[in-house]
């Protein structure tokens, strides 16, 4: 049975070398004084390496495989992150969250968002959906222009207030306007044109 052989070297390098030829070396670093240590694949690549001193435990490889048959726990004491050159995903059964470098995208069944605020600022904003429902108490929307392209639009409300500084215009192939009680129309001036005809209709008319 081969045993692991031990030596120091002149420079301070203490060598643990294995019969499959993994090494395990500790090294003083000349600016720290605690020793840190290496483990080496036969062909002299860094493996792992842990420094005690900052309590730092690098893993050196092409590729690093982690699996668990159960649980699988990342638990950080301030911050986790992780890093990549190209992507980032997190999978879930079918659902997947997918990091890119210009772009972030979530396939999902499902995706529910919970917060007390939450804000979103972009440059432009799209949109896309078979049916969207919106249910506030309270909406507030602050535009510059506001557009609607619609086939059609149906607003039912209680009371509706409109209010334009400048010039409020309907354009349409016909208007019609209906009251179950009373129509009122105010203005300092009145102005009423017809290209062809006009009527007026009501069981009393009343001109002053």
């Amino acid at each position: 049975m081969q045993t692991a052989r031990q030596n120091e070297e002149p420079s301070g390098v203490v060598r643990l070398e294995t019969p499959s030829g993994v090494v395990l070396e500790e090294r003083r670093d000349p600016d720290d004084e605690q020793a840190h240590l290496e483990l080496r694949a036969p062909d002299g690549t860094l493996v792992v390496e842990y420094r005690p001193g900052d309590g730092t435990c690098r893993i050196h490889a092409p590729r690093v495989e982690v699996r668990a048959d159960v649980d699988l726990d990342l638990a950080a004491g301030r911050d986790l992150r992780l890093t990549a050159q190209r992507d980032v995903r997190v999978r879930s059964g079918e659902s997947e969250l997918r990091v890119e470098p210009e772009r972030v995208r979530i396939d999902a069944k499902s995706v529910e968002a919970v917060a007390e605020e939450a804000s979103w600022t972009t440059t432009l904003y799209r949109l896309s959906s078979e049916q969207i429902e919106t249910e506030s108490r309270r909406l507030v929307q602050r535009v510059g222009e506001l557009e609607v392209n619609a086939r059609r639009l149906v607003e039912r409300v209680r009371d509706s207030y409109r209010e334009a500084e400048g010039l409020a215009q309907t354009k349409a192939g016909r208007v019609r306007l209906v009251a179950e009680d009373t129509l009122w129309a105010f203005g300092r001036r009145a102005l009423m044109k017809a290209r062809e005809d006009m009527q007026l209709r009501g069981k009393r008319i009343y001109l002053d």
